[in-house]
């Protein structure tokens, strides 16, 4: 599973942070566990990191979506759910950005 909600809400909150100071954060799953760091400012890298960011946050996404809780009434899925939907956003903030330089 992706984690309890603690670590969802930790996910969600770094993503948001990401967003608001328009930096990269790089996730990881090792051997089951979750890892997450902020990394540096978006608007410095250059197109082909970008893609590089966006295949990385992709393949998080999928990562991700094998980790869906299978009951979609509890709280579980909401948090996965509002988490999912976060990195969804700066994924959509990446492609953006790739736009402007393209």
């Amino acid at each position: 599973m992706f984690g309890g909600g603690i670590i969802i809400d930790f996910f969600k909150k770094l993503m948001e942070q990401a967003l608001d100071l328009e930096l990269t954060v790089r996730f990881t799953k090792r051997d089951g566990e979750w890892f997450a760091a902020l990394g540096d400012e978006l608007d410095g890298l250059p197109l082909e990191e970008l893609e590089e960011y966006r295949s990385e946050l992709e393949a998080r996404l999928h990562d991700m979506d094998d980790d869906e809780p299978e009951d979609m009434a509890g709280e579980e899925f909401e948090q996965w759910a509002d988490a999912h939907e976060s990195l969804e956003d700066l994924l959509s903030e990446v492609e953006d950005r790739i736009d402007e330089l393209t």
